[in-house]
């Protein structure tokens, strides 16, 4: 497994992933929030707004951040590692990655640093 090269933390990725949120809901069908939070983070891969091998947060880390059950981060990262979008160790973390066969996203707009995280605004998901 690759060393991750890149961390987000997660209030940077709750806010990226609000910064994708459509504005109307998907008429009556709902969505499970595990699985809409496993689709926003493979499409923030996908688009390069989180880089290839980047870490991120702990499953409670996320959980509080985005004031969900730490069961619902749990799922949505399970997901993502039988999509092949993510890759976990026990004691080591979980970092993104890109299934075989899908081209790695180019390099897109770098992340803020952990510890600029609370106190800058990203205008990287600015409209």
């Amino acid at each position: 497994m690759p060393e991750w090269t890149a961390s987000v933390g997660a209030i940077q990725l709750s806010r990226l992933l609000e910064s994708q949120r459509p504005a109307a809901p998907n008429g009556n069908r709902r969505t499970p929030a595990y699985r809409a939070l496993a689709d926003g983070v493979r499409v923030l891969v996908l688009e390069g707004r989180v880089p290839v091998a980047a870490r991120l947060p702990a499953e409670r880390e996320l959980a509080a951040a985005l004031r969900v059950s730490r069961t619902t981060v749990a799922a949505a990262y399970e997901a993502l590692r039988a999509e092949g979008f993510l890759e976990s160790r026990r004691g080591a973390g979980s970092w993104t990655s890109v299934p075989a066969g899908n081209p790695v996203p180019a390099r897109g707009l770098e992340p803020l640093p952990p510890e600029a995280a609370d106190s800058m605004i990203d205008l990287g998901c600015a409209a």
